[in-house]
């Protein structure tokens, strides 16, 4: 693992299912919190930020674009004025240097409403890192080198723009990794959580997850809580995990697809084996007519069919580029984004078709390996599944019908509900 200077922040993961109250028990926190203590909440989506405005007793901001200056400057604008705040994912993967200073200064608790996309790939060829790699600045340096912990250093100061301009303003922020010279990283700066007094994480599975590799990756220590409603009142427990937790509602509610005697055709057939459905596998179906018109077909049958309900009742997935491809018949308007968590968009939505089977990319699992830092793969498939069921109905404790036909995805489902 790499060795950080530990952080004083008190970093608090709240692992409760979904629908158990996390962002309720969070609105109650603050609205509860004395009136000195100043507070930041993140969350994924624009209308979650509306609901934090509208159920905040506090009176929360949200930086805006002001006389032209950016979101981030306003940002620091109403940090420097002590502000409770309330934004997105987005603006705080754009934290720099001064914005944590002043966060510090001003004694912030961080509440993250769901993980965030804390590291992804830079999308630069392995022939592109060797030229990087081989490069010299106008003095006959190396254009980059890497450290001991695998960060990129650039090495030429009067590089102002070309074709490595992003290489080069992630790597002067010490946001960018080469692992094995073959694959580039951005990394969330780990400074961004340092300056908080406290940060609370709401999420599910967090054990599954990437922020929890990122977070070991750094040797961030952080605590579990699960939450719980008592009289009306939400309160933090001591955290319930997956082993301990009643899932018997669940159950009852979620109505998986099988096959019958008097079926003339098993729709899950084509979803056998450990590989079926993830972004490999779909590759090579596109690839062939016939196939593809299959897993239409099937998603067509299964909703029209075996479900009987009208169009406006289903959500299906896939990944995003076969979304198009893989449509069922009269669904391109009922698509949902695999990666979905955190949005109530959906509650109506009591059908559900699951064309996908998660793994993590490969490079990036080896990556976290590579550093010593454990990684389940099944886990975080499963927890990125339940994540995108709990946009539908079930999220308000209506059953919902899920056809499935990965036999990966599926057994994990079926492993959890027993």
């Amino acid at each position: 693992m790499l060795v950080k200077k530990p952080l004083k922040t008190k970093i608090n993961i709240i692992d409760s299912i979904m629908g158990s109250g996390k962002t309720s028990w969070a609105i109650q926190y603050m609205n509860e919190a004395p009136r000195y203590k100043k507070f930041i909440y993140i969350t994924p989506f624009l209308n979650e930020v509306e609901r934090v405005l509208n159920a905040a007793e506090r009176e929360f901001v949200r930086p805006e674009n002001i006389k032209g200056k950016s979101k981030l400057d306003n940002l620091k604008k109403l940090i420097l004025n002590g502000e409770d705040i309330v934004s997105t994912h987005a603006l705080f993967q754009r934290f720099d240097n001064d914005l944590i200073e002043l966060i510090e200064m001003q004694g912030y608790t961080l509440i993250l409403d769901e993980v965030m996309n804390v590291i992804e790939q830079v999308k630069y060829t392995k022939d592109d890192i060797q030229v990087l790699l081989t490069a010299k600045t106008k003095t006959g340096e190396s254009l980059i080198t890497i450290d001991k912990n695998g960060f990129v250093q650039w090495n030429e100061k009067d590089y102002s723009e070309g074709n490595f301009t992003q290489i080069r303003n992630l790597a002067v922020v010490n946001n960018l990794m080469i692992f094995e010279n073959t694959a580039m990283y951005w990394l969330l700066p780990v400074s961004a959580f340092k300056g908080f007094e406290e940060i609370f994480v709401l999420t599910y599975m967090f054990n599954g997850q990437l922020q929890r590799y990122y977070y070991d990756l750094f040797n961030l220590a952080y605590s579990f809580h699960s939450v719980t409603n008592v009289n009306d009142s939400y309160q933090l427990i001591d955290y319930i995990p997956l082993d301990k937790e009643d899932r018997s509602h669940l159950r009852e509610m979620i109505k998986i697809y099988y096959s019958k005697p008097i079926d003339k055709v098993d729709l899950n057939k084509i979803g056998e084996g450990r590989y079926s459905f993830s972004v490999s596998h779909l590759k090579k179906i596109v690839e062939n007519n016939e196939l593809r018109q299959l897993i239409k077909n099937n998603g067509f049958n299964y909703y029209i069919n075996k479900c009987k309900i009208p169009v406006d009742l289903v959500m299906w997935t896939t990944f995003k580029d076969f979304e198009k491809i893989l449509s069922p018949k009269n669904l391109k308007k009922q698509f949902v984004e695999v990666t979905a968590r955190a949005t109530n968009d959906y509650v109506n939505k009591s059908t559900c078709i699951y064309f996908a089977n998660r793994f993590m990319n490969p490079i990036l699992k080896q990556f976290f390996l590579s550093k010593n830092v454990t990684v389940d793969e099944d886990l975080f498939a499963l927890s990125e599944l339940l994540q995108w069921i709990f946009r539908s109905r079930i999220r308000n404790g209506q059953p919902i019908n899920l056809y499935i036909p990965s036999q990966r995805m599926r057994e994990l489902l079926e492993e959890y509900l027993r």
